[in-house]
């Protein structure tokens, strides 16, 4: 059957939210709709929307939500703030899905392809696996390694999961808890979900976030206003939450995250470093990763960074590429 390609607009990919077949793969909640009308209205203004579809037989296999700057074609969004990119597709036929997408690019005026925040299971390496070998590429093809995350495959309880730790992580965990529960009678841990208590909470998550040197060139005015807008956009699903530690009643430190078809995504944190001897920074994570296991998600994702501790906690090294195409005339 012929494979025919559309232009789309962002209106149309954001509605195909509704529309979209439930086999067509949005991997990580950087691909969502919401994901990419949060980012195009706060960071958009320097791009103009050109994104695809590509469908068989009436049957969509992928989308791809793209932007331009001059003759060079990206995904929406930036490393910045989106850990992950990738095209939504049909898993099994990326292939076919970029195969016809090249050839649209090439006819509306592209003359590269520039990919970041690509995870090794991505839609363009499952093409390239066998692109190269068959001939079957638009050009010349680079990629290098941009960045790493870490991932943890949650084990169905936490004594399992104490037990995948080296002697000597188990032993750092147990003891930093037991410190807490020994010197802070009233330490609470909980998870802020809603809309209404999301939005009510992000201040305070800024105020803990200010506390960390390290974070307040990241946390400007213009990333503030996405996170309210990511807020706006998602915690009314149940996507955005926080994990709060609490010491006799005051926020000590918090996770903001995105709960995710089984999979945690650890997106930011902030504490307040009056509490840093009883290490609450670390200690919200790890309780975060107890209540996971506790409701049954699959999978920790730390996402970008090599923060030490990620590895410490068990996360597995996933390397983060950026691929180039170069599309031949």
């Amino acid at each position: 059957m012929p494979i025919e390609v559309k232009e789309e607009t962002l209106n149309s990919i954001f509605e195909y939210r509704f529309e979209a077949p439930e086999d067509l793969s949005r991997p990580h909640v950087f691909t969502l709709p919401a994901w990419f009308q949060t980012w195009w209205k706060v960071f958009g203004e320097d791009y103009e929307p050109c994104p695809y579809s590509v469908w068989q037989n009436g049957q969509m296999i992928g989308i791809a939500p793209l932007m331009r700057r001059g003759p060079t074609a990206r995904l929406i969004g930036n490393p910045e703030v989106c850990d992950y990119l990738d095209f939504i597709t049909v898993p099994g036929r990326e292939k076919e899905f970029l195969q016809a997408l090249f050839p649209a690019l090439q006819k509306r005026g592209f003359k590269q392809l520039e990919l970041n925040a690509q995870r090794p299971d991505a839609a363009v390496f499952c093409w390239l696996s066998g692109a190269e070998a068959d001939s079957d590429y638009p050009g010349r093809i680079y990629f290098s390694r941009e960045d790493q995350s870490y991932e943890l495959a949650l084990p169905d309880s936490w004594e399992s999961y104490l037990a995948g730790l080296s002697k000597k992580q188990r032993h750092e965990v147990r003891r930093k808890l037991r410190r807490l529960e020994k010197e802070n009678t009233g330490y609470r841990y909980r998870i802020i979900a809603g809309n209404r208590a999301v939005q009510e909470f992000l201040p305070r998550f800024f105020d803990l976030v200010q506390y960390n040197p390290d974070k307040v060139e990241f946390f400007t005015d213009k990333t503030k206003y996405f996170f309210r807008c990511l807020v706006d956009n998602m915690a009314g699903s149940g996507l955005a939450r926080f994990g709060l530690l609490e010491i006799d009643g005051r926020a000590a430190a918090a996770v903001f995250y995105f709960d995710y078809r089984g999979r945690i995504h650890l997106y930011n944190s902030g504490y307040d470093t009056n509490y840093r001897s009883l290490s609450v920074g670390l200690l919200s994570k790890v309780l975060l990763l107890k209540n996971g296991i506790e409701q049954s998600r699959q999978v920790f994702d730390f996402l970008k960074g090599q923060e030490i501790y990620k590895g410490r906690l068990g996360g597995t090294a996933v390397p983060i590429y950026r691929v180039k195409v170069e599309i031949d005339p």
